[in-house]
């Protein structure tokens, strides 16, 4: 893992990058983007590994700070002054040598999901070929721009107490059929909440491979 910084307006944030394997080729980005518990313990080591393990698999991997600190922000909830921040990192992310601009996966978290969701909804970002969207909630921007999703894995715990598991079951719904999509549920009791995955239990586990074969069909982790 490589500890950089990243501009985003007039703030300077950090980003955690994990690099494709060294064979002078470009390889896939997958950006996973937190949710408002920030990047501090647990959830930061656990969003970071998951990373590290998809560099492993041929991806080029990144992990940008939406926040000047790591501590978590519970009452920031609305997504869209972070799609800025996750447009500009994905920017710095597709200027490296081994990164392949034009194939393009993101993973959020909670609200990270719904800054990726936003990011999509609002134009159609062709480069985005796979989405992976973990607990996240829905908005009016969302709901409008589902016809630009590309093909899309949702992971929820149906005990959610923080975002309820309803909004993982509206969007499966409102996704055309004509896009690749699946929702997957849990059921977990993981404090606080149950919102969050617990690292290393089984829904932590077993939604990352999934994820992985999910983007290994839509974005195979080949160099070109």
């Amino acid at each position: 893992m490589i500890s950089e910084t990243f501009k985003s307006g007039r703030k300077v944030l950090k980003i955690t990058v994990c690099p494709a394997p060294v064979d002078g080729k470009r390889h896939p980005i997958v950006l996973l983007v937190h949710g408002n518990f920030g990047l501090g313990p647990p959830y930061g080591d656990q969003i970071r590994g998951f990373g590290s393990s998809l560099a492993e698999f041929g991806y080029v991997a990144a992990v940008p700070q939406l926040y000047e600190d790591e501590a978590p922000h519970p009452n920031d909830i609305d997504p869209d002054p972070h799609v800025d921040t996750l447009s500009a990192a994905i920017a710095t992310v597709s200027a490296r040598a081994d990164a392949d601009p034009d194939r393009l996966g993101l993973i959020g978290f909670s609200l990270g999901a719904a800054a990726a969701m936003t990011y999509i909804a609002s134009t159609a970002h062709s480069k985005v070929k796979a989405l992976a969207d973990f607990f996240g909630p829905l908005t009016t921007a969302i709901r409008a721009g589902v016809g630009n999703f590309p093909p899309t894995i949702i992971f929820h715990n149906k005990n959610d107490g923080i975002v309820p598991v309803r909004f993982s079951v509206e969007l499966d719904g409102l996704l055309p059929r004509t896009i690749d999509h699946r929702l997957i549920r849990y059921d977990e009791l993981s404090p606080p909440g149950n919102h969050a995955f617990k690292p290393g239990d089984e829904a932590d586990r077993d939604s990352r491979e999934k994820t992985k074969d999910w983007f290994a069909a839509h974005i195979p982790p080949v160099g070109r």
